[in-house]
């Protein structure tokens, strides 16, 4: 049930992950190039093609299972695999939207796919569904939104998504239920969406929903109180498990935003964080270990689950529903 950042170009004996795949049967990885944690660091896992495709084929085979090995590859601002370490430029998605253009998307997404084909990626945090609401939010800002018009964001997405499912790579889509009128940045805290968001931003994930198979969609970490009074999004029942799953009729996995970002972290300890979202209907956690790095985060979250099932604040039932949602999204990239 966990995905985990972690340091270092290649696997030296004593890299704790090594430890956490063959002693914790770790569910899978994070690849970043940038160490926010450390900036002194020029480079977390990524120098060139040939490095990160060996360092991938040495994870994989310490691994008994099929291993996730993730990546935020949106393109633009956010892209790990970068033209100076010798991949391929590639624009924004909100470049590419602004172009509008099915055979520019699908280019556009081909070069993504292959390029994570080719070094081993078997899965990519991308596409972003968020809608351009608006100049001043965040996302659109930083340009990782795709266009206004949902339908034209749905509709361009599935040619991304089609594109990744061709060469065998499992696309994220995110930041439900969406990000696109945020004002803050969830990284640094948590963002009120209540006075902004609008239903519209629901119409991408009903659009794919109906077209094309949706391997796992991303919760963000966004605040809505007319959704959810009490918790964000990544911990609500009513967001997750009625509006998600049983509202719009998701049956694929989920994965919350990284739970060490500053919207979740900086409010609530883990073990309530865990609890919150294992009962709202996450099945997949990605701890990014990059914003703050904890050589123990994973046998950290593992005792906490232990101790949540032990004192019935989590139930059996649910840990196994998440297991065998995961071994189904495992089979697609076995």
């Amino acid at each position: 049930m966990i995905i985990s950042g972690f340091r270092g170009l290649d696997l030296i004996k004593d890299n704790p992950i090594i430890r956490d795949i063959e002693n914790f049967n770790l569910g899978g990885v994070i690849l970043y190039d940038e160490d926010v944690a450390d900036p002194t660091l020029e480079t977390r896992n990524i120098s060139s093609p040939e490095q990160v495709k060996e360092l991938i084929q040495s994870l994989k085979l310490i691994s008994d299972e099929t291993l996730i090995v993730s990546i935020d590859q949106e393109g633009g601002e956010v892209q790990r695999l970068k033209p100076k370490y010798g991949f391929p430029e590639c624009p924004s998605w909100g470049e590419v939207g602004k172009q509008n253009d099915e055979n520019v998307t699908r280019q556009f997404s081909t070069k993504i796919a292959h390029t994570l084909s080719y070094i081993g990626c078997n899965l990519n945090f991308a596409p972003v569904l968020d809608l351009d609401i608006s100049s001043r939010a965040f996302l659109p800002r930083e340009g990782r939104c795709f266009n206004r018009d949902p339908e034209v964001v749905g509709n361009h997405a599935r040619l991304f998504i089609e594109e990744h499912l061709n060469v065998n790579i499992l696309p994220v889509i995110k930041h439900f239920p969406g990000l696109g009128s945020a004002s803050a940045d969830t990284h640094e805290g948590l963002t009120d969406i209540t006075d902004t968001w609008s239903n519209k931003e629901l119409e991408p994930y009903r659009i794919l929903f109906d077209s094309v198979e949706i391997p796992a969609v991303m919760v963000g970490h966004c605040f809505h109180k007319d959704l959810d009074s009490d918790w964000p999004a990544s911990m609500s029942n009513n967001i997750i498990t009625k509006l998600l799953r049983e509202n719009l009729g998701f049956k694929g996995i989920v994965i919350c935003d990284d739970p060490m970002m500053g919207a979740i972290a900086n409010q609530y300890p883990l073990d309530v964080v865990l609890e919150k979202m294992i009962n709202a209907g996450v099945d997949l956690f990605c701890f990014g270990n990059n914003l703050v790095y904890d050589i123990d985060i994973v046998p950290k979250v593992i005792n906490t689950i232990e101790s949540l099932l032990k004192n019935g604040k989590i139930s059996q039932t649910r840990i196994d529903e998440a297991l065998f949602r995961i071994s189904l999204l495992k089979l697609k990239i076995a």
